[in-house]
């Protein structure tokens, strides 16, 4: 077995909860999940739903983007279990999926959006999604309810190739004088990752240095035939961009940014955080080794000029 799971930190990982000292007292009341809707660029009214994080500027934003004929219920237990730890997380309806099919035209007319007619330049124009959901993480960022420069992305199948197509745009936004516009996204979760959909690739994003060396977690089955050699080539492909490191719990701890975690299972996507599988608790040490960890690195600013 590869990645994590295969390091010496099994059960570490598999039993996260164990792995810090758990605090004493009663715990803060979690806020209920809200859902909110917000425009795109083009005028797709987006609905998702807002898992506040009780971390303020040290909280840790993460936007959810599900599969093809997916929605963004299919997050919940991850996002609840991430806000539970003190991160923001926020779950999309991609255009033409779950609640998210109206369109507002330039005519003020309103347009019903539905997936399975969209053509390819339809797709790529989904990545307007992730960007809106990210342009309302800022809003709260410039509240102080959390930290947009050290966002974390996470995708599931074709998910996935939006995950990496958006993130590459993010990493490679041209600072402007008066402020910081983009670099916000310093890890990203792939989960049972696609090459291509429906003409679609990743080839584009992965030719970005940035994403290359982007803290990342890629998870597949074990058993799954397809995505598991899939998860595989990808991680082989990234290898070289990521720092080696040895077999000490410590180094690894500290140092590891790279990851392939294969449970033993042929589910695919968001099935994948089902109970009685490790990876909703692989997610999260992730995010506290990658990112929470490291705050420092990503400290929070006032990004108000940013939303103008």
């Amino acid at each position: 077995m590869s990645g994590l799971l295969s390091i010496g930190l099994a059960c570490w990982l598999l039993h996260p909860a164990g792995a810090l000292a758990q605090a004493t007292g009663p715990k803060p009341k979690i806020p209920a999940a809200e859902d909110v809707n917000f425009e795109t660029k083009d005028g797709v009214n987006i609905r998702a739903t807002y898992y506040a994080g009780l971390a303020k500027k040290e909280s840790i934003p993460v936007i959810m983007v599900h599969g093809w004929e997916g929605a963004r219920g299919e997050y919940d237990a991850l996002a609840k279990s991430l806000q539970d730890a003190g991160n923001s997380c926020l779950a999309l309806d991609l255009r033409g999926h779950g609640q998210s099919t109206a369109q507002k035209l330039p005519d003020g007319s309103t347009k019903t959006l539905a997936a399975d007619k969209f053509r390819p330049n339809e797709l790529d124009a989904m990545i307007l999604d992730i960007e809106a959901g990210k342009k309302f993480l800022m809003e709260r960022n410039n509240r102080g309810e959390l930290n947009i420069n050290a966002l974390c992305v996470i995708g599931s199948e074709f998910g996935g190739i939006l995950a990496l197509r958006w993130s590459a745009l993010d990493l490679t936004a041209p600072p402007l004088l008066a402020y910081k516009q983009g670099q916000d996204v310093k890890a990203l979760v792939l989960l049972s990752p696609l090459r291509a959909f429906k003409g679609l690739k990743i080839d584009e994003a992965l030719a970005v240095p940035d994403i290359k060396r982007i803290s990342m977690m890629i998870v597949s089955g074990k058993s799954d035939n397809k995505g598991g050699p899939e998860a595989k080539r990808l991680h082989s492909s990234l290898q070289t961009f990521h720092a080696k490191v040895g077999t000490d719990p410590e180094d690894i701890k500290k140092n590891q940014d790279l990851f392939l975690v294969q449970p033993e299972t042929s589910l695919q996507g968001t099935k994948l955080l089902g109970p009685g599988l490790p990876v909703i608790g692989n997610i999260g040490k992730f995010i506290e080794l990658r990112l929470k960890n490291k705050l420092a690195e990503h400290p929070w600013s006032d990004r108000k000029r940013a939303t103008e």
